[in-house]
C-alpha cells in the first residue's frame, strides 16, 4: 500500500468541488433508471400485462435495492471521515467489512423472497398474475450480491475523491441490460424467447459485469494497489459495528420511503391492466426526476463527512 498525500483525500469547499462530486454521481444514478424505462420498453412491446406486472416486481426489489443504497451511503461515510482525517490505511479494512456486511444482508434479502414472500405476496397480490411475478422475483433476487458488492465499490470511488470512474460501470451496465433485454425477452440470435422473465435474467447479467467492471477499474486505475484494497477480508468488529450504526437508520429510512410505493401498486393490482402499466410508467417518470436531488444529498453527505474528518465543522 501506497503513501497517500493529505491534500488528495481532503475536499474544500467550493463550487467546483461540489460539481466534480455531484455531476458523475447524477450520470451514474440516472444510467439505472434509464435501465428501468429500458426495462418498461421492452416489455411494453412483449405485452401491456407484462408492463403491468413489471411494477409491482420493479417496487419490491427497489426496496432491497435502496438498502443498499443506504449501505452504500454509510460505508461513503465512513470512510470520508477516514479521508478528511487522513487515515487511508483503513480503506482495505473499510472495504471489507461493507462487502461482507452487505453480502450477509443481501442472503438473508434472497430466503426472505424465495421462502417469505410467496406467502405475503399470495394474500396480497392479483391471483391471475401471482405465479408470473413470484416467478420473476425469484430469478431477479439473485442479481442483489451483484449490485450491493457494486454498491460498495461505487462507495469507495465517491469517498476517495475518485467519482469520475462511476460512469465506467454504469455504462457497461446499461449497455448488457439493454443487449440482453432484447436477445432474452424475445428470443434473438439464438437466445430463448423467455418474456417477462427474460427482463429478470438481463439485468442479474448486467449487475454482474457492473461488479467485474468496478473491480477491474480499482485493479487498472492503481487504486486497488495504492489503498492495499481487496486483499484482506478478515472480521474487524469496530469498523463493522461503525458502518452497522451509520447504516441502520439510513437502510431503515430507505426501506420506509419505497415501501409506500409497494403498498400503491398491490392497491392498484385490482384496477387492471392498464392501471398497472400506466402507474409503472409513471413511476419509472419521478425516479428519473429525482436523479438530481439523490446526487447532491450523496454529495452533502461526502463533503460533510469529509469535513467532520477534518474537524472543520464549522465550514
Amino acid at each position: 500500500m501506497e503513501a497517500v498525500p493529505l491534500n488528495q483525500l481532503q475536499v474544500k469547499v467550493t463550487h467546483r468541488q461540489i460539481l466534480t462530486i455531484a455531476l458523475p454521481i447524477t450520470l451514474a444514478i440516472l444510467v439505472p433508471q434509464i435501465n428501468m424505462l429500458t426495462n418498461s420498453i421492452f416489455l411494453g412491446r412483449l405485452s401491456e400485462e407484462a408492463l403491468g406486472n413489471a411494477g409491482i416486481t420493479g417496487v419490491y426489489y427497489l426496496i432491497f435495492a435502496v438498502a443498499g443504497t443506504g449501505l452504500n451511503n454509510a460505508l461513503q461515510t465512513v470512510f470520508s471521515r477516514h479521508a478528511g482525517r487522513g487515515t487511508s490505511e483503513n480503506f482495505h479494512t473499510i472495504l471489507a467489512q461493507g462487502m461482507r456486511t452487505s453480502l450477509k444482508f443481501s442472503m438473508v434479502c434472497i430466503a426472505f423472497t424465495w421462502l417469505v414472500a410467496p406467502f405475503i405476496l399470495k394474500a396480497v397480490a392479483d391471483p391471475a398474475s401471482y405465479p408470473v411475478e413470484m416467478d420473476f422475483l425469484r430469478i431477479r433476487i439473485l442479481g442483489l450480491p451483484f449490485l450491493f458488492l457494486f454498491q460498495m465499490g461505487n462507495a469507495f470511488l465517491v469517498a476517495s475523491l475518485n467519482s469520475k470512474y462511476l460512469m465506467i460501470g454504469f455504462v457497461f451496465e446499461a449497455l448488457m441490460n439493454i443487449l440482453f433485454d432484447y436477445l432474452l425477452i424475445f428470443g434473438k440470435l439464438g437466445f430463448p424467447a423467455m418474456g417477462f422473465n427474460g427482463a429478470a435474467v438481463a439485468s442479474v447479467i448486467a449487475e454482474f459485469t457492473g461488479v467485474v467492471v468496478v473491480f477491474a477499474v480499482l485493479a487498472l486505475t492503481g487504486l486497488r494497489k495504492r489503498y492495499g484494497l481487496l486483499r484482506n477480508f478478515a472480521y474487524n468488529k469496530m469498523f463493522s459495528r461503525e458502518i452497522f450504526r451509520v447504516a441502520l437508520p439510513l437502510v431503515f429510512q430507505y426501506i420506509v420511503s419505497v415501501a409506500t410505493w409497494l403498498v400503491f401498486f398491490i392497491l392498484i393490482e385490482s384496477r387492471g391492466t392498464v392501471a398497472k402499466a400506466i402507474s409503472n410508467t409513471m413511476r419509472n417518470v419521478f425516479g428519473i426526476a429525482g436523479v438530481f436531488i439523490w446526487a447532491f444529498a450523496s454529495t452533502t453527505n461526502t463533503m460533510t463527512s469529509n469535513l467532520i474528518g477534518q474537524h472543520r465543522e464549522n465550514d
